[in-house]
């Protein structure tokens, strides 16, 4: 998918240097499987665009 999109991701993780006021605003975002395979539940998959603020 080539086209850019602007969609609103909410976001719990107050440690990470994109996290504002439960937003998300890094600016692009990978969510990967943690399990190696195709993910399940949202419990097999990480937000791989976290930094440490």
């Amino acid at each position: 998918m080539n086209e850019l999109t602007s969609t609103e991701v909410t976001c719990s993780v107050a440690n990470c240097k994109f996290h504002r006021d439960n937003y998300c605003f890094a600016p692009n975002l990978e969510i990967n499987s943690k399990i190696g395979v195709m993910p399940k539940t949202s419990n097999d998959v990480q937000c791989s665009s976290f930094k440490l603020q």
